[in-house]
């Protein structure tokens, strides 16, 4: 079986209002759809990452410099294949971005192979488990959002049947952050699952402050808790001072800067993203790396490929979802979903990801004609 052709798709699709965290207002959503075809076996097909400023650029990666190098290849030999894409690097100017173009065919490639072999990643990744614990990316900030609205939608959270959210919090003061998630653990109870996201907005002192106000209220990580020029030894700092979880990773396009992480024990969690990163073959090199030293993984966005990657190895922990509004993209490219039934929801067990997409969504969103 040979690798005959590679082909990108780019979507960009508007939404109805704008989202906004400590350090960024989200307008549209964006992904990237990747086929792979071979001369006598299965397709891979995917869709990943959310690149709004570069999609054209890693597009054009993916047909002018990755697909002439893999064509005729076996793409079962997923590493061979990754290996012979990331010597791009040395000599590609924009390494983030010839990392993602990596991401998205990397990908494809897994989906490939678990079609070929009749077995979902999941078990190809390790098979730990069958399911997985869904949680929310949610708590934007917005004009008159109060903490009433604020309980109101994480209480419409936990009747759509998710584990637990991740709250935006870092574009306050510590103090006002703070209330919002005391009024949010109020309203869910003691089971549900929280988790704190500054979008790298707080300096040291004011993420600590942060920290200490929010911890009994049994706060599951605190992510990029500091600001990028005091990205490690402040994340270290914090996670000494307030003994919560310390979470990065999604920011990184290759798995050294999670290894710096883990050796300068700044981390108990890394998010590392696959399409920000360098795809499924190296999140797993830091996945087995980050067992050895007991810290748990977890995943940015793409809950439809996280949850494989999550459940298949033994410290994963919760796919990340985005709401209809700010995500109405993946409910619409890929109908048929795992279902959530008390705060769980059963990885597919379809060979590949299992995706089936909506070729009319695609053809709508496309913006490459």
């Amino acid at each position: 079986m040979k690798i005959q052709s590679i082909q990108a798709i780019p979507i960009r699709m508007p939404l109805t209002q704008q989202f906004d965290g400590a350090t960024y207002a989200i307008t549209e959503r964006c992904t990237i759809v990747v086929e792979i075809l071979t001369d006598n076996g299965p397709s891979g097909h995917i869709f990943l990452g959310d690149h709004r400023n570069q999609q054209a650029e890693i597009v054009a990666l993916i047909h002018d410099q990755l697909r002439p190098i893999l064509i005729g290849e076996d793409p079962i030999r997923i590493d061979r294949c990754w290996q012979k894409m990331f010597q791009l690097t040395r000599r590609l100017g924009n390494r983030a971005d010839t990392c993602a173009a990596i991401a998205a065919v990397d990908a494809a490639l897994w989906d490939l192979t678990g079609k070929a072999c009749g077995q979902p990643v999941v078990k190809l990744v390790g098979g730990c488990r069958d399911r997985a614990q869904p949680i929310i990316i949610a708590g934007y900030y917005g004009p008159g959002k109060d903490l009433a609205a604020l309980q109101d939608e994480f209480l419409a959270i936990q009747a759509q049947g998710f584990a637990g959210a991740k709250v935006k919090v870092g574009g306050l003061a510590p103090i006002e952050d703070a209330k919002r998630i005391e009024a949010i653990r109020a309203a869910v109870g003691s089971d549900f699952i929280i988790a704190c996201d500054a979008n790298q907005g707080w300096d040291r002192w004011d993420a600590v402050s942060f920290g200490l106000a929010v911890k009994h209220l049994d706060i599951a990580w605190f992510e990029e808790p500091v600001q990028w020029h005091d990205y490690a030894p402040g994340m270290r700092f914090v996670r000494e001072q307030t003994g919560l979880a310390v979470t990065a990773g999604q920011s990184d396009f290759y798995h050294a800067a999670c290894r710096d992480y883990i050796e300068q024990r700044a981390v108990d969690i890394l998010n590392h993203d696959i399409s920000g990163g360098s795809g499924i073959t190296d999140w797993l090199k830091l996945a087995r790396m980050a067992e050895l030293y007991q810290v748990r993984m977890a995943h940015h966005e793409d809950p439809l490929l996280a949850m494989h990657l999550l459940a298949g190895i033994p410290l994963g922990l919760y796919p990340e979802y985005f709401s209809a509004q700010r995500d109405p993209l993946t409910p619409a490219i890929v109908p048929d979903q795992p279902a959530f039934e008390n705060g769980w929801l059963a990885v597919s067990q379809e060979p590949g990801f299992g995706l089936t997409f909506d070729e009319s969504f695609i053809n709508r969103y496309r913006v490459d004609r």
